[in-house]
């Protein structure tokens, strides 16, 4: 307990250090508004429309399926380093596993899930 002084200083620095730079870039940054920067985006890009167009479904589906097969593999890799340590039950059942993903795989093509050109 005698030691969380430190802890303390070093929190306080780190404050001071964050908020200072931000203090210091407000007071000595300079200051030139326009229309251009007002602007969401400072592309240069004319704004056309407003921001909520049609988006296709397949974006969604592309992203969805990104993100299941995604966490997939991270389940997958630390079964896949141990495989030739563990049991063969485990090793059944990571067999199991990969063919539930190349089912759900083949399901996503076959419904075109995954074909951008349509």
């Amino acid at each position: 307990m005698a030691e969380l002084w430190k802890l303390g200083v070093m929190l306080i620095v780190a404050l001071l250090v964050a908020y200072g730079g931000i203090l210091v870039s407000l007071v000595l940054g300079p200051r030139r508004p326009s229309k251009t920067k007002n602007y969401p985006y400072e592309s240069g890009i004319q704004i056309k429309g407003d921001a909520h167009g049609k988006v296709a479904i397949k974006y969604f589906l592309v992203a969805l399926l990104f993100l299941v097969f995604d966490v997939e593999v991270a389940v997958l890799v630390p079964w896949a380093v141990q495989v030739g340590n563990l049991k063969v039950v485990a090793a059944l059942e990571g067999g199991f596993f990969l063919l539930i993903l190349l089912v759900a795989y083949l399901y996503a093509l076959g419904k075109g899930a995954i074909g951008w050109l349509d």
